[in-house]
């Protein structure tokens, strides 16, 4: 089933011909799910499961789980006094965070990495 052309029509019309045949005995193909998750980078859970009617605890267990992000570190000029600094943390899905305090505060920036 190719995700580019499939809609979500299409998929509720294969779903109902595969719950309708008992050889199936409500398994799926393993490319129709990546096609309903595919769906849900377009619609929210909750809607694909309605259209679909797919338990939503089922579907989100079928969901992988997000890759391990790596950070990006940038060095910012700072307007702060000299023995002050602020460090921001990007990741590449967006996510940003800032650290601002003393130099000394360099010393513990590894514990939050664990390393």
């Amino acid at each position: 089933m190719n995700t580019k052309t499939t809609s979500i029509e299409e998929i509720r019309s294969t779903l109902a011909r595969l719950r309708q045949d008992p050889t199936t005995k409500r398994r799926f193909p393993s490319e129709l799910w990546d096609t309903i998750i595919q769906l849900t980078k377009t619609y929210s859970i909750k809607e694909v499961c309605r259209q679909l009617e797919i338990d939503p605890v089922y579907l989100k267990r079928k969901i992988p789980p997000p890759k391990k992000q790596d950070l990006e570190f940038r060095e910012i000029s700072p307007l702060l006094p000299p023995d002050v600094i602020t460090i921001e943390l990007t990741t590449i899905a967006g996510l940003k965070a800032k650290i601002r305090g003393p130099v000394s505060c360099l010393n513990h920036l590894s514990k939050l990495f664990g390393r």
